[in-house]
């Protein structure tokens, strides 16, 4: 693996855990808003630091603009693309990312080593179909 690789995929893993713990935290503070206006704003801190760093987390560059940008064939768009879908992280809709990613990669002008990778992604998948992977959320089973 190349250095821009491995930094890629530790960037989705730390990212997917933040994903992960915003996404609980707003959880946690739903159960209590109705307790006290206090308890109510934190619920709504948890829901907007969510949705206001979502975006920059969910993909590496950032998710808006990240399926134009693999379609132009930008080279990190691309590799984080592949990264993604060889991690396969587990966070809010991640689901849905990876089957975008899967079907929007195939289209974009990857090398041949990517193009190999993604085949060996698009394989397994087939065989084994999703998989939830809660006990790191971002290390494959």
């Amino acid at each position: 693996m190349t250095d821009t690789t491995d930094r890629l995929k530790a960037q989705i893993r730390r990212n997917a855990d933040e994903i992960a713990r915003l996404h609980d935290r707003i959880h946690a503070t739903v159960r209590k808003r109705d307790q006290s206006e206090a308890k109510r704003q934190q619920w709504q801190r948890a829901c907007e630091e969510f949705h206001a760093r979502y975006d920059r987390l969910a993909f590496p560059g950032g998710l808006d603009g990240a399926f134009e940008r693999l379609a132009a064939g930008d080279p990190e768009t691309m590799e984080a693309a592949i990264c993604f879908v060889e991690l396969r992280p587990y966070f809010f809709r991640s689901g849905y990312l990876f089957e975008k990613l899967l079907r929007k990669a195939r289209h974009a002008p990857l090398s041949e080593a990517q193009a190999a990778r993604l085949e060996a992604v698009r394989t397994a998948h087939t065989v084994r179909p999703a998989t939830r992977n809660t006990s790191n959320r971002s290390t494959p089973t």
